[in-house]
């Protein structure tokens, strides 16, 4: 202790200084150091926390991804089925109406042939009754008498 009083250090005061520093560092560790690492600790757990929810929502965020392509997939296969079934729906249609307004067309045609038919019987019977009376007429004239029986009619109407 002699070579600390030469050089100027008491003894005492170096103790009390030690245990004053001893104090001050149980205190400063208790009371300071210790809740501040408690504090960097929880936010140290808090921040990987953080990251290991951004990974979870990030992989969510993925699959979410995933399932939207799925769904527009899915979506875009069933509306091109209904576009297809819609095109064949439409062409069966189609054929349907072409069969249909065939048959009216064959309909038309056969009901304007009759009507043809008809008019044509009409008229060659008209035409027969008209060269009858002109026969009739050119006979009476050539014979200068009147045809009135029923035999000549006939006769007339064999010709």
């Amino acid at each position: 202790m002699e070579v600390f009083a030469k050089l100027g250090v008491d003894g005492k005061l170096l103790l009390a200084q030690a245990v004053n520093f001893l104090i001050l560092f149980w205190v400063l560790r208790r009371y300071a150091y210790k809740p501040m690492l408690d504090f960097l600790e929880s936010r140290t757990a808090r921040i990987d926390q953080g990251l290991k929810d951004a990974d979870v929502a990030h992989t969510k965020l993925i699959e979410l991804e995933a399932k939207e392509k799925k769904v527009l997939e899915d979506a875009r296969n069933e509306a091109r089925v209904i576009r297809e079934n819609a095109e064949t729906n439409a062409k069966k249609r189609d054929a349907e109406r072409l069969i249909e307004t065939e048959e009216k067309a064959k309909r038309f045609l056969e009901d304007a042939r009759l009507k043809i038919e008809e008019e044509k019987q009409k008229i060659l019977s008209e035409a027969k009754k008209e060269i009858a009376s002109i026969v009739t007429l050119s006979v009476e004239k050539i014979l200068k008498e009147k045809i009135g029986t029923v035999e000549d009619k006939n006769f007339i109407k064999q010709l």
